[in-house]
């Protein structure tokens, strides 16, 4: 199996939470030897925001820079492989609906990657069961 993590599941991954609010379904998933992981650099750039931010916190780093390479090398550690944009990424994004209450950006372009990679979206945004009809493998990750 493959599947792409969302922001929230790296956080939850490296930060405070230390993997308390990943479900046991999808604690499977990650640590099945079998699976790869992938996440979109949006996310990695989107966890550094939120290092820098004070949201996600790395327990053992008071340094917000060395605390954003603690993190990242952690899910290096995990075998997350980064996965850039691209134009087909864009393309998939281009015929995406703007639904009124959720414009982010951020997610948008990571459920484009997610479509067009033909890779399940792992989650805690209920709100990406919509795209589902559009193509989105979504696994939703209950709290």
């Amino acid at each position: 199996m493959r599947a792409y993590l969302d922001t929230n599941i790296l956080a939850f991954m490296v930060g405070q939470d230390n993997g308390a609010s990943i479900s046991d379904d999808v604690k499977a998933i990650i640590k099945d030897y079998e699976t790869l992981l992938f996440s979109s650099s949006v996310c990695f750039a989107e966890l550094v925001h939120l290092i820098q931010i004070g949201k996600v916190r790395i327990p053992e780093c008071k340094d917000i820079r060395r605390a954003a390479n603690v993190a990242l090398q952690r899910l290096s550690e995990l075998g997350i492989n980064m996965v850039a944009t691209s134009g087909t990424h864009i393309d998939t994004l281009v015929d995406l609906p703007l639904y009124d209450d959720h414009r982010d950006p951020n997610d948008r372009m990571i459920i484009a990657q997610a479509i067009s990679d033909r890779i399940p979206l792992v989650s805690s945004d209920r709100k990406f069961s919509r795209y589902e009809r559009y193509g989105l493998d979504f696994i939703y990750n209950e709290r």
